[in-house]
């Protein structure tokens, strides 16, 4: 029975001395993993200012347009009904109309890419009209807002949705939220 008691013990102690060695073992390389990162050199980043050439501007600057004025539904084969179309729709942000059937955006991009649209293109009949009406919305001038909407629905044939007023501030940025948000 002494015998059994004894192994006892000595496994006992063994197995402390094992614990003891492997939590000593885990400590240090816990701090040697500390001391290696307080010691780790700081590599610095130098920012690299990359220049574009005006050629590589204007190749981006026109593929933005060209996907702003597909998003507008405007493209090569566009014609003058499809450029008031779009301006038409445009216009509901800002008017006060009974129907509203189709709304873009009228934000800076829109109106830069619609009015340069118009500017460029050799097949657009009338192009003076579009360009005042937009060349204001360009300038931040909206006080003909209601003329320019009933103009642009009166030559699509309207005849539901005259616009009656301007919206306030308030409605317009309801509107906003409501349908490009």
């Amino acid at each position: 029975m002494m015998n059994k008691f004894r192994w006892s013990m000595v496994g006992l102690i063994v197995a402390a001395a094992a614990i003891s060695v492997i939590i000593t073992i885990n400590q240090n390389a816990k701090n040697y993993e500390a001391k290696q990162e307080d010691t780790a050199p700081v590599l610095e980043t130098t920012e690299v200012e990359y220049e574009t050439t005006e050629e590589e501007d204007t190749e981006v600057e026109t593929i933005k347009n060209e996907k702003i004025l597909y998003e507008l539904g405007l493209g090569p084969s566009s014609k003058r009904e499809d450029v008031m179309k779009t301006m038409h729709s445009m216009t509901h942000q800002k008017v006060v109309s009974e129907e509203k059937w189709y709304n873009l955006e009228m934000n800076s991009e829109n109106i830069n890419a619609v009015y340069e649209f118009i500017n460029d293109s050799e097949v657009i009949d009338y192009k003076s009209e579009l360009l005042r009406i937009v060349g204001n919305w360009k300038e931040g001038n909206f006080d003909n807002i209601v003329e320019d909407h009933n103009y642009l629905w009166g030559e699509q044939n309207g005849n539901i949705g005259k616009a009656t007023g301007t919206l306030t501030p308030e409605e317009e940025a309801q509107f906003v939220k409501a349908n490009f948000e």
